[in-house]
């Protein structure tokens, strides 16, 4: 007796039911490529695995980026290093190779607004992406907002696990206002508890020895500075604005 086909429609909803939709998606396809040239079972089993695998990993990457909250996407070969000369772009290439996050170490960009601070942490925020890093980009005061707000309905605790659990954490902006006491220490609560376990990058357009003007309190900012500098490569940008070239 001869068997009856199973409808590709059923079987693909089968798939689905097994969450499999790299495989739904091109089952079709491979079905007709193993028909016109004349593959395996193993071939066409090999296909289809294949298929699968590299839908998981986009899925995969699409969340990374998604979570990582970046305000652009421009990488390092978008950076104008002619520009900035007092930056040394081997030291940059270096950084951008990730082994810092994988030292747990740390980064500051200081100089003036419009220097290419936030781009730089952009952009090795998609390189430590490309390499299946977890990063999680936030404007500081954002940042202390939000813990700010959480006391309120209990859920601080939550949110501070959100700031610790990506491999590498971009605080940018930090200098533009001062610290109230409280801030300070949720501040302080995200640095100690990073400490040695991820990276941390912060851009600031403050020197380090003018920080006790943004915490106000020295005991916190000593705290502070000790935990961030000592793993922690310092790069000072001393050139001009970008958004004011363009302007000109």
């Amino acid at each position: 007796m001869k068997q009856q086909l199973v409808p590709i429609s059923e079987i693909q909803k089968r798939l689905r039911a097994f969450k499999l939709s790299g495989i739904v998606n091109t089952l079709e396809l491979r079905i007709k490529q193993a028909g016109d040239d004349n593959l395996s079972y193993t071939e066409f089993l090999s296909l289809l695995l294949e298929d699968e695998i590299n839908r998981r990993d986009d899925n995969r990457k699409n969340k990374l980026y998604k979570s990582a909250k970046l305000p652009f996407e421009k990488g390092l070969e978008d950076f104008d290093f002619t520009f900035q000369p007092s930056l040394k772009k081997q030291e940059i290439l270096e950084l951008a190779t990730c082994r810092f996050i994988e030292r747990k170490s740390n980064i500051v960009f200081m100089g003036p607004p419009g220097t290419g601070k936030t781009h730089l942490s952009v952009a090795l925020a998609l390189e430590a992406l490309g390499r299946g890093k977890t990063v999680l980009f936030t404007i500081v005061w954002d940042m202390i907002n939000i813990l700010q707000q959480s006391r309120a309905d209990y859920s601080y605790q939550r949110k501070i696990q959100a700031y610790l659990k990506p491999d590498l954490l971009i605080l940018d902006e930090l200098g533009y206002r001062s610290m109230a006491e409280s801030t300070v220490e949720d501040f302080f609560e995200i640095v100690s508890k990073r400490y040695e376990k991820g990276s941390i990058i912060i851009t600031s357009n403050r020197p380090i020895h003018q920080w006790d003007s943004v915490f106000i309190d020295k005991t916190l900012t000593t705290a502070v500075v000790d935990r961030l500098m000592h793993h922690c490569s310092v790069i000072e940008i001393k050139g001009e604005s970008y958004r004011v070239k363009r302007r000109q």
